[in-house]
């Protein structure tokens, strides 16, 4: 059972999981209410009933375990499997852009707190500003962290649509690739940052043998991260509770 105080967000996700149904994924589609309801409300919240996908969610720490390049892969075909499927949902979602955000409250943020150099700030703005309109744009899953993918043999779905928007396609592989380091940092660790980076660089390598990237969308990988993890720092900064995460 889900709820928010916001229709919209369980609107998408009942939408995007019927459609992702429909062309044979597997999704955690609604039950309907005994008055024929897919989403019931009560006082100020609003409540779904979902099906629950069979499987396990992937685990980041498994991610470094056994064979990397496999797995790595894998997880970027699914996402870009996941992508076509999107790109010919309607669904009502919200249009978002992430190359503004970075440049109009990410980077004084991040010149504010930790002090980023106006050489690498200029260098973001001047190249990601030339490739950001080229780049495709569609309805994303926008979290597709490692615990919203549901492995079951040979079947797989995700969870968790509520977040989902309109944006550039190539930031779900790149968020799966940080949400992945997200969960497994540890500091001074650098044999598990560069096996990381491995991971970062196949899941990408996955993507790209179903969904082919652009030369514009090859280009922007590297911002896309970039992009994703400022915005992260940024928000949590902000955050009093969030603060030691922040750190």
């Amino acid at each position: 059972m889900k709820l928010s105080a916001n229709i919209a967000k369980l609107q998408s996700h009942v939408d995007i999981s019927k459609a992702l149904k429909n062309v044979g994924l597997s999704a955690a589609i609604p039950i309907k209410s005994s008055d024929d309801k897919e989403i019931v409300e009560d006082g100020e919240l609003y409540f779904i009933l979902i099906n629950r996908i069979q499987g396990n969610q992937i685990k980041a720490d498994d991610m470094y375990e056994g064979n990397l390049q496999t797995k790595s892969r894998f997880v970027g075909e699914i996402i870009g499997q996941l992508s076509l499927a999107l790109k010919n949902v309607d669904a009502i979602v919200t249009d978002i852009n992430i190359f503004e955000s970075v440049k109009n409250w990410v980077i004084p943020k991040m010149k504010e707190i930790m002090q980023l150099s106006d050489e690498f700030c200029n260098e973001y703005i001047n190249t990601f500003s030339k490739l950001y309109d080229k780049l495709p744009k569609q309805i994303i899953h926008r979290d597709p962290n490692p615990g919203n993918i549901i492995i079951d043999n040979e079947k797989w779905g995700f969870i968790d649509f509520e977040l989902s928007e309109r944006n550039i396609r190539i930031f779900d592989p790149c968020y799966a690739a940080t949400g992945i380091l997200s969960e497994s940092f540890l500091d001074d660790n650098k044999e598990k940052l560069t096996k990381w980076i491995y991971i970062y660089k196949n899941i990408m390598y996955g993507y790209d043998s179903v969904a082919k990237l652009s030369y514009e969308e090859r280009k922007s990988i590297p911002y896309v991260v970039l992009s994703n993890q400022l915005i992260v720092v940024a928000w949590l900064s902000e955050q009093e509770k969030y603060k030691h995460i922040y750190e």
